[in-house]
């Protein structure tokens, strides 16, 4: 294997698991310790998480992807090209195949959070936009001459009304404008173990990429 090769396997293998490890703290240390504060508090730190997150995340499932995708690829034998046209997987060499399951299994959480995740990510966010919750302080203060309270999960996604999240590195917002009230706090409570159940699944598709990618290299 050349050295590109393998400075390319180490960083797909290395880049898998720690970004798995990343998602799993969140379910794991964060999500307990958000639960057991108010719902006026919680929600603006588990915004500030979701954007911190979608900055992080996705782009370590690409750059492993990418990177498991290019091994699979460079381990194809000199016949690959009739051999795929036939489906025949089983001649295309263990290696070929354990990267490619790698690359689409670090992928796999690009369309789980947006199909499976989103829904609930979105309640979350609607309810700290509707007691005038932030992304961030920064995002806080922005708002603080405008009307921002009710606004869709999907213009806060975008950044509407508030500091452009690449470049917003403020910390969260200390609590929502409005207090919430115990139903309030325990239906944040009820959102944030299911995200952290979801979120779980997330940690473990990265993981199991980052574990093939591994045993495909050590043993294949």
């Amino acid at each position: 294997m050349s050295t590109i090769a393998s400075i390319i396997q180490l960083l797909s293998v290395s880049t898998a698991l720690v970004g798995a490890g990343g998602i799993a703290t969140l379910s794991a240390f964060d999500i307990p310790i958000l639960q057991a504060q108010p719902a006026s508090r919680s929600l603006p730190s588990t915004r500030w998480l979701f954007s911190r997150g979608s900055h992080v995340f996705p782009t370590a499932a690409f750059l492993s992807s990418a990177g498991f995708a290019y091994l699979s690829y460079a381990a194809l034998p000199p016949n690959a090209a009739p051999l795929l046209r036939a489906l025949s997987f089983s001649k295309l060499g263990g290696r070929t195949i354990g990267y490619a399951a790698a690359a689409a299994l670090s992928i796999s959480i690009a369309p789980f959070t947006s199909i499976v995740m989103i829904p609930t990510n979105f309640e979350l966010i609607k309810l700290n936009n509707g007691k005038g919750g932030a992304r961030s302080e920064k995002s806080a203060r922005e708002q603080a001459g405008g009307d921002a309270m009710g606004r869709s999960a999907e213009a806060s996604t975008n950044g509407e009304g508030e500091a452009p999240q690449f470049t917003d590195l403020s910390k969260p917002q200390e609590r929502t404008k409005e207090d919430t009230t115990t139903a309030e706090d325990e239906e944040v409570k009820r959102l944030l173990a299911k995200f952290a159940s979801l979120n779980t699944t997330r940690a473990i598709l990265l993981g199991a990429g980052g574990v093939v990618g591994l045993w495909t290299a050590l043993v294949l």
